[in-house]
C-alpha cells in the first residue's frame, strides 16, 4: 500500500508539473483553428504583449529580479489576466479529450437520472440547454418563452420599426419571418414549459404590426415540416428551407418591385456523400448522433462582384465545394464554409438591368440567401447587426442609395432582441 501511494503521488505531481511546463514550451506558438468550436484558439503570444516579451528576455539573460517585477505588474492588470486565463484554457494539454470525456460523463449521469422516466427528450449535456429528441433523432434547443418580458421587448421593437419607417416614407420595408422549432407549438418539450412560446410571440407582433411594414411568414405546420427544412444537428435551415425562403422573399419583393427579374432556377441539388454534417448543437454537446446529409443548390449566377468589409473577394467558396475542395474533418462547419463566414458587412454588385438597390439585414440564416436575393438588384448591402455595432440607419442611407430594406430572421432578429437587432436610427 505504501509503495502504491508513492507511485500515485509521483504520477500526480508529474501531471501537475506537466501543465505549466507545457504552457511554457508552447509560448510563442501561432494561434490554431478549433474546428469543433468554429473559432481561433487564443495563443500565448509574447509578441502581442511587449511587457511579457521583455520579461521572457530578462529570464533568458538571467535577470530574474526585473523579470519578476514585470510579471507582478502584469498580473495586477485585469485585462492581461483575463486574456492569459483564456489563453491557458485554450492551450491546456489534451483539452479536447478532456472535454469529450466530461461530456460522456454528463451523458452517463443523465441516462441514469432519466432511465425510469418516459421523457421523449432528455438533456444532451449538463451545460448547453440542448436536448436530444429520441423520437426524431435530433438535437433541439429548449423552447423559447413568451411572457411579460417578451411582450415588453416586442413593444420596443415595434416602436423602433415605426420610427425608422416614418422617418423614411420613400423606402419600402419588408420583414421575412421564419419560425424555428423552439418558437413553435411542435417542440417536443413545449408542454413541459409553462410559458413556452408556441407561436404566441409572432401572433402578438402581427396583432400590433407597424404600418407600412410588409410581413411574410415561414411558419412550421408540424414536426415533419421542421425536419424537412432544418438540420437535425444544426440550428440553420437546409437547402430545402433556403429555396422555400428564396421563393417567398421573391414574391414579397415583387409587391413593390413590379419589374423584378424572374427567380434564378436551380439546376440540381447536389448531395455530398462523403460529408456527415455535425452542426452547432452537435459541436456543443458532442452527443453521439449521426450527422446530417449536406446538400446544396446548383445555380448559375449572373456575373457579380462581392466585397467583404470593402475588400474585393475573388475566392468562390461555393465553387471550391463543387470542385471537391472541402474538409472532411469531423464537426467542420460546412454551412458557413459553403454559404459564407460571419461578417458585419458584405456588398454585392450584379451585372444586370436593375436600377434598384437593397439593404439586407439578418443573421447567418441570411448568408445562404445573399447572392440569390442580390441577383435581382444592382447593389445589395448585407448587414449583420451583431457585428456592425456602430451601425446607424440614417447615416447609412445618407451614404448609400437604397430603395428597399429587407430584414429576415426568427424571433430574436425579427422582433424580440434589443441588444443586437434593434436598428439604431
Amino acid at each position: 500500500m505504501k509503495k502504491f501511494t508513492q507511485y500515485f503521488l509521483v504520477l500526480f505531481f508529474l501531471i501537475l508539473l506537466f501543465v505549466p511546463v507545457s504552457w511554457l514550451t508552447n509560448i510563442g506558438a501561432s494561434p490554431e483553428e478549433s474546428v469543433v468550436e468554429a473559432r481561433t484558439l487564443i495563443a500565448l503570444e509574447p509578441a502581442s504583449n511587449p511587457n511579457l516579451g521583455r520579461a521572457l528576455d530578462f529570464i533568458e539573460q538571467g535577470n530574474y529580479r526585473d523579470a519578476a517585477e514585470i510579471l507582478i505588474n502584469l498580473y495586477t492588470s485585469a485585462s492581461f489576466v483575463n486574456k492569459f486565463e483564456r489563453a491557458t484554457s485554450d492551450q491546456f494539454p489534451f483539452r479536447m479529450p478532456i472535454i469529450q470525456f466530461s461530456k460522456a460523463l454528463d451523458r452517463g449521469i443523465i441516462k441514469i437520472a432519466y432511465g425510469f422516466l418516459k421523457d421523449s427528450a432528455i438533456p444532451a449535456d449538463m451545460t448547453s440547454d440542448i436536448y436530444y429528441d429520441k423520437t426524431n433523432n435530433q438535437l433541439v434547443f429548449s423552447p423559447n418563452l413568451f411572457d411579460d418580458v417578451t411582450k415588453e421587448a416586442i413593444d420596443k421593437r415595434i416602436i423602433n420599426y415605426e420610427e425608422i419607417i416614418q422617418s423614411h416614407p420613400d423606402k419600402n420595408f419588408y420583414l421575412y419571418y421564419h419560425q424555428t422549432l423552439e418558437n413553435s407549438e411542435f417542440h417536443p418539450l413545449s408542454a413541459s414549459f409553462a410559458y413556452a412560446d408556441k407561436s404566441q410571440s409572432i401572433g402578438y407582433f402581427e396583432e400590433n404590426l407597424p404600418e407600412n411594414l410588409v410581413l411574410k411568414k415561414f411558419m412550421l405546420e408540424g414536426m415533419e415540416d421542421h425536419l424537412e427544412n432544418y438540420y437535425r444537428t444544426d440550428h440553420h435551415w437546409n437547402v430545402y428551407g433556403i429555396l422555400k425562403a428564396y421563393g417567398d422573399i421573391h414574391d414579397m419583393l415583387a409587391s413593390n418591385y413590379p419589374g423584378i427579374s424572374p427567380m434564378l432556377e436551380y439546376k440540381d441539388i447536389l448531395k455530398f456523400p462523403d460529408i456527415e454534417f455535425l452542426g452547432l448543437m452537435a459541436r456543443r454537446t458532442f452527443y453521439p448522433i449521426k450527422g446530417d446529409d449536406f446538400a446544396v443548390e446548383i445555380v448559375d449566377f449572373p456575373a457579380y462582384e462581392m466585397k467583404v468589409n470593402d475588400q474585393l473577394i475573388e475566392q468562390n467558396q461555393r465553387q471550391a465545394y463543387f470542385e471537391g475542395n472541402y474538409s472532411n474533418v469531423p464537426y467542420t462547419n460546412h454551412y458557413n464554409e459553403f454559404y459564407g463566414y460571419v461578417t458585419n458587412y458584405t456588398e454585392y454588385t450584379f451585372e444586370n438591368d436593375s436600377n434598384r438597390n437593397l439593404l439586407f439585414i439578418g443573421s447567418s440564416y441570411r448568408y445562404a440567401l445573399d447572392p440569390l436575393v442580390a441577383s435581382h438588384y444592382k447593389k445589395t448591402y448585407c448587414i449583420d447587426l451583431r457585428y456592425f455595432t456602430d451601425f446607424s440607419f440614417s447615416e447609412f442611407l445618407a451614404e448609400h442609395d437604397v430603395d428597399d430594406i429587407l430584414i429576415i430572421g426568427d424571433n430574436d432578429v425579427a422582433f424580440e432582441d434589443l441588444e443586437y437587432w434593434k436598428i439604431n436610427p
